[in-house]
């Protein structure tokens, strides 16, 4: 016989007092039920998140060619067997490489023990005028960004590569010849966008 408090006004009520596991899975249905009502907003949410991200990675992007001082850098020849991958023309520069001077900072040379510890790690190449008035050229490399005047920051690669994030030029399907036997002459030069802080993004690049 029912206990008195067992005793329910409503019909569902006494299932629960009568069969305690029928309780249970009523109760567990119930709590499923709020993360499945509430599944598209979770969606929508996770959804809205990654779209901030790639925007964010966008106008990060974007950033330097909005506001940065335009500058014109000289190409080296590259490789050739990595001059091209793809439909994107690969860029060498000057300052491409630790200099024979070594990199102020860091100990020279940069041998398998050193390169644990430094490589990733930020550089900053402080940027002259050239002669001609129209390019600029590193007047030195380290680890510390100078206190004045225009620089571009980049990172070690290797012991003997550095990484600006310029080095890489999109081209249309077929176009990539002029580059290439202007590249192997020394006829290119980078036009690049360069913020304050040395965050470099390639413009366009020009054959002279």
């Amino acid at each position: 016989m029912l206990r008195p408090s067992c005793l329910p006004n409503r019909y569902p009520k006494l299932l629960l007092c009568t069969n305690p596991l029928l309780g249970r899975r009523i109760w567990l249905d119930r709590g499923l039920q709020w993360p499945r009502q509430r599944e598209r907003g979770v969606l929508l949410v996770a959804a809205g998140m990654q779209i901030a991200v790639l925007l964010g990675m966008i106008a990060l992007h974007l950033l330097p060619l909005l506001t940065g001082d335009t500058l014109l850098l000289r190409v080296l020849p590259a490789d050739p067997r990595d001059l091209f991958r793809g439909d994107y023309v690969i860029l060498r520069y000057p300052f491409s490489q630790n200099p024979p001077q070594g990199i102020a900072g860091l100990p020279s040379p940069l041998d398998a023990q050193a390169m644990r510890k430094w490589r990733g790690r930020p550089v900053y190449v402080s940027l002259v005028p050239e002669s001609d008035g129209r390019h600029w050229q590193a007047a030195q490399i380290s680890i510390s960004p100078p206190s004045s005047g225009k620089f571009i920051r980049g990172r070690i690669a290797s012991a003997d590569q550095l990484l600006f994030g310029i080095e890489a030029y999109y081209v249309q399907e077929g176009q990539g010849q002029p580059y290439e036997q202007a590249i192997r002459h020394q006829h290119v030069s980078a036009e690049i966008a360069l913020t304050r802080d040395g965050q470099a993004a390639l413009r366009r690049l020009l054959v002279e």
